[in-house]
This record gives C-alpha cells, structure tokens and sequence, in this order.
C-alpha cells in the first residue's frame, strides 16, 4: 500500500478493473464462495490486496497471508473467512 501522492503517474488497478468479460476475477469469486465479508466496507481494499499477495507470492501458509495482508482494517473481524479466500484464490491460480 502507498499514499495516491506516492502512486503519480503510474497505473493503478481498482477492485473494478479485476474483472474481465464480465466475470469476476477469482479472488472476487473466492471472497463471495466463504463469506469474506460482512459490511463491505473493506472489501475493495482486501480484494485488491489480496490479488498482489497471490501475484507476489506471498500465499504459501496464514501466517504469510495475514502478515502480508494486515495492512487493511476489517472491523466485521472477517479476517478468518478472508484469509480462506486467499487460501482457496491461490490454490486455484496454482490450479
């Protein structure tokens, strides 16, 4: 995570733009299929954090996940559900 003054003139992906052709891109899928949310208000920020945890390589057990991810606030306390999507995106992605 950086400050948007950090991010000037470089691309930046949004929850929006992980899908592609309609569908929803696997961590949005994987955070629906176990409950990974309750509110929503973090939701975009989790989705988007996790897909960069997977992609980076940083999903190889909880610990990892939660340490990697422990930048965003989920005041529902979802973090159970979030780090079993995470888990559950990333066997998928291994396939």
């Amino acid at each position: 995570m950086v400050l948007a003054a950090a991010a000037d003139g470089c691309e930046a992906t949004t929850v929006e733009g992980l899908s592609h052709n309609q569908g929803l891109h696997p961590v949005q899928r994987a955070f629906i299929d176990h409950d990974a949310f309750q509110c929503g208000f973090c939701t975009p920020g989790q989705v988007v954090s996790a897909v960069a945890c997977i992609e980076e390589g940083h999903a190889s057990s909880e610990d990892e996940i939660r340490e990697w991810m422990s930048g965003n606030i989920c005041r529902c306390s979802s973090y159970p559900q979030i780090v079993e999507a995470v888990k559950a995106a990333a066997a998928a992605r291994r396939g």
